[in-house]
């Protein structure tokens, strides 16, 4: 019996925190999440269920954009993202695609070098800023790990505008 009990209180010390920890960050999220989604007029969609992917969107000059905040799984531990996406209203129709890691491919040589021309040093500045930002013909996206800094509804909305700025700059 006495073992019992101080498994169950080892269980409690331990595990107790973690809970209310996730619990508090989850609601933090949410308040930042529905306070941006105020400021940037968007719908909002957030599950009861802390672990399910949580979304904002709506359209801003024409450009329909999402904000996604998710879980990914890495066998033992899990990382939490934000993503920021903003689509462009017609397709490019250049066969462009900038994957994470700034690798430019393309469908057709010369319009990829046009694209390249146009675009490689809007796309080379915002890289400093936008982390794993990725291009293609219908967006602009950049996902970023989820930092304290984007429990602030400022930030939100701020990064939003810098992946919506930079589709709108792309030609």
């Amino acid at each position: 019996m006495e073992e019992t009990l101080t498994l169950i209180t080892v269980i409690t010390v331990v595990l107790a925190p973690i809970i209310w920890l996730i619990v508090t960050l989850n609601k933090k999220i949410n308040k930042a999440l529905e306070k941006a989604s105020e400021v940037l007029n968007f719908q909002i969609d957030i599950p009861g269920n802390i672990f399910r992917k949580k979304k904002i969107f709506g359209e801003i000059d024409g450009y329909r954009c999402e904000i996604e905040v998710f879980t990914r799984s890495h066998g033992r531990s899990s990382t939490t993202y934000v993503s920021f996406y903003a689509f462009f209203p017609q397709s490019l129709d250049m066969g462009i695609k900038i994957n994470w890691k700034g690798e430019i491919d393309g469908d057709d040589e010369h319009l990829t070098e046009l694209f390249i021309e146009r675009n490689d040093s809007k796309i080379e500045e915002a890289q400093k800023t936008l982390r794993r930002l990725r291009v293609s013909d219908t967006v602009v996206n950049s996902r970023k790990i989820l930092f304290i800094k984007y429990y602030k509804p400022e930030e939100i909305v701020n990064t939003m505008h810098e992946v919506l700025n930079l589709a709108k700059s792309l030609k």
